[in-house]
């Protein structure tokens, strides 16, 4: 990325169903200005989109809409995106469900979220960053699961750590496919409701999603870019008992089938383990070998 000609670009709209589409293309449009990478690109539509649909919706209840207003700008290697209302705002709130959900979104995909109160007058004001993400470092012993997976269960697989209560992606790999492979290790994990990751993380143990051909994949998402036919998420166990990663795996069309309720038993017995000791693959080997 690069420094804009000007300090920031700006736009404000009535808070309006129309405004969520717009000023989510305006940001993108920036961010590609700006030589943001396509993940990043991705990140700011998502975050824009979830931000901005919570303040048409919350933010003016019960009176006539207000403005809402977006702010990019390149800070270095980053870009900075702030939604800005004038009325109630986005913030948490007994009689709005389901706003914890959209902001876990916008927390999984934005290098940093931070929401306040305006300082100039009523409203809320959300400020979120997005850089290209470096893998992230990854537990000693966790490197071969990709590999191991791909021996015995699938065609696609990566291991997400858990990093200040995000997920960022740490190794990845799609089998016999390089350009796919690097692809998948800078995307951006798909934590959302819905998908097997969100299910895991939220409850626990493993979590299978398998396609169904009569409904539409999300346009450029993971399952689209790599035809998956299944997908499953594996939490793996930090020292505390919660998940310190997450183990994913996956078949694509024309590959691995779905995984036998043994096979799905012994990848979630192990995770839970000492999975990150040689020890502990090497009898999860012999396991998914039977299985």
């Amino acid at each position: 990325m690069h420094q804009p000609p000007g300090p920031d670009a700006a736009w404000a709209l009535p808070a309006e169903p129309a405004a969520v589409g717009q000023l989510r293309r305006r940001a993108v449009a920036f961010a590609a200005a700006m030589g943001a990478t396509e993940a990043m690109s991705r990140a700011v539509a998502l975050a824009v989109s979830e931000t901005v649909t919570n303040a048409v919706i919350h933010a003016y209840a019960e009176r006539a809409p207000g403005p809402v207003s977006v702010r990019c700008r390149a800070d270095g290697e980053q870009l900075v995106v702030e939604v800005l209302d004038e009325g109630s705002g986005i913030a948490v709130r007994a009689d709005s469900p389901g706003i914890g959900q959209g902001l876990a979104m916008v927390g999984a995909v934005a290098r940093s979220l931070a929401i306040t109160s305006r300082s100039d007058g009523p409203g809320t004001h959300v400020t979120m960053s997005f850089a290209p993400a470096p893998l992230a470092p990854v537990r000693p012993g966790l490197e071969p699961l990709c590999a191991l997976a791909l021996e015995y269960v699938a065609d696609v697989s990566c291991v997400d750590v858990v990093s200040g209560g995000v997920l960022r992606r740490a190794s990845a790999e799609v089998a016999g496919d390089p350009p796919l492979t690097e692809w998948l290790r800078n995307a951006i994990p798909p934590a959302r409701p819905g998908t097997a990751t969100w299910a895991a993380l939220r409850d626990g143990g493993a979590r299978l999603v398998v396609h169904d051909p009569a409904v539409p994949r999300s346009p450029a998402g993971t399952g689209e870019q790599l035809g998956l036919t299944w997908w499953l998420a594996v939490p793996i166990d930090g020292a505390d008992g919660t998940p310190a990663a997450l183990w994913g795996m996956g078949g694509r069309e024309g590959g691995r089938g779905v995984p036998s309720e043994d096979v799905i038993r012994a990848l979630a017995q192990a995770a839970r383990g000492d999975i990150a000791q040689e020890s502990g693959r090497a009898a999860l080997r012999a396991r998914l070998a039977l299985a």
